[in-house]
């Protein structure tokens, strides 16, 4: 009897990889380009097939690829396997790849976050994030804002960097090449800067997606004349949006990190805000806003239930720079309020080769890796 898996690779036409990656079945309906780790497949202790894709176009095909799967399984356990190979429809002419729909979350339930945070009967600490971390977390925080975008984006890209949120941006790392202070206004040159910056009154943040580093008039804001207003952080500023954001101002931190924890979505990095949220940055690898836009309602109606904030997963989307301090907070009337001591926003776990299907609750321990060597 043929194993699932070679019967996987004969409908698909390809061999599996190790790792279950593959040519995504749905491979034509992506909406961006697709890379060889887009698509993988695994199979269960029951030995059923489990798929995912980063792009979310090409549900549909993998849908029927499923089925397809689960037929052809079902008939070589019955022993009535077929002599003419079945033709899935993601084999034919594909229709046009969906438009994303604006989903309504659901409100907190506070029940079913406890039930989930329940299954983890080990504390989740910062300190057992960063002993679980993939990539070392440095003893000097001054080295966690620059580790982290090093090793999330490819080098030559543009990442903004903000002290001030409602701005434009004070800094521009270049990975591979620094930091840059950046003028307020267009025609104003940047100049090279020996780092990133250490903290500020609110903290600190960075733009998920990388940016072209040029000023674009911004369709969403206009000047009492009614002229575009140009900006460098919208989204026609952006060349991809490869992370989504999840954070929870609904929870405690302990059962947020719980429920973080369990997972199967590729969390790359875990991180404080200097205040009382913790934030995880998930691959979603997106092209365009219409793709993040459309990859992102899967994750409101999943998680909304449970704490996350919906309002934060957007494609144009600032997240807290770890290793950073913030030095206050601003009130619920604007007014702002100086912490008696400046707290840092703390960087406590970096995975960038994280995997769908590899719950960071699976990640062994540095002490079990080495034992393990």
């Amino acid at each position: 009897m043929r194993s699932h898996k070679e019967i996987a690779e004969e409908i698909l036409g390809y061999p599996i990889g190790e790792d279950g990656c593959a040519p995504c079945p749905g491979a034509a309906l992506h909406t961006a380009q697709s890379g060889p780790r887009d698509w993988r497949i695994w199979f269960d202790g029951e030995g059923k097939p489990h798929e995912y894709c980063f792009h979310n176009s090409c549900q549909g095909a993998r849908d029927d690829f499923m089925r397809t799967l689960y037929r052809a399984i079902s008939d070589e356990e019955r022993g009535t396997r077929g002599t003419r190979k079945p033709v899935p429809k993601y084999q034919r002419p594909l229709p046009a790849a969906p438009k994303a729909q604006k989903v309504k979350p659901e409100d907190l339930n506070e029940d079913l976050a406890a039930a989930l945070a329940a299954r983890v009967e080990e504390s989740i600490t910062f300190d057992w994030l960063r002993a679980h971390s993939p990539v070392e977390i440095p003893d000097n925080p001054r080295a966690w804002g620059e580790l982290l975008l090093k090793e999330l984006y490819p080098s030559g890209s543009r990442i903004l960097v903000f002290t001030a949120f409602a701005s434009q941006g004070q800094y521009l790392y270049v990975v591979g090449d620094g930091v840059y202070k950046l003028g307020r206004k267009p025609g104003i040159k940047a100049v090279k800067a020996p780092r990133l910056p250490a903290g500020g009154d609110n903290g600190v943040w960075f733009l998920t997606a990388p940016i072209t580093g040029k000023w674009e008039p911004n369709p969403g804001k206009r000047d009492p004349q009614g002229n575009l207003m140009p900006g460098r952080r919208h989204s026609a500023c952006c060349t991809s949006f490869p992370f989504l954001v999840l954070e929870s101002d609904n929870l405690t931190p302990d059962v947020w990190l719980k429920i973080l924890v369990q997972l199967a979505d590729p969390i790359v990095a875990v991180y404080t805000s200097g205040g009382k949220s913790v934030h995880a940055l998930v691959k979603v690898s997106a092209a365009t806003p219409e793709e993040f836009n459309a990859i992102k309602e899967g994750y409101i109606l999943r998680l909304s239930p449970v704490g996350a904030d919906a309002a934060a997963i957007t494609p144009v989307r600032l997240s807290r720079l770890p290793g950073c301090m913030r030095h206050g907070t601003t009130g619920e009337f604007g007014t702002y309020i100086k912490y008696d001591k400046p707290r840092l926003q703390e960087l406590l776990y970096l995975n960038p080769a994280a995997v769908h299907g590899e719950p960071i609750l699976t990640m062994p321990s540095r002490k079990t890796r080495k034992a393990v060597k």
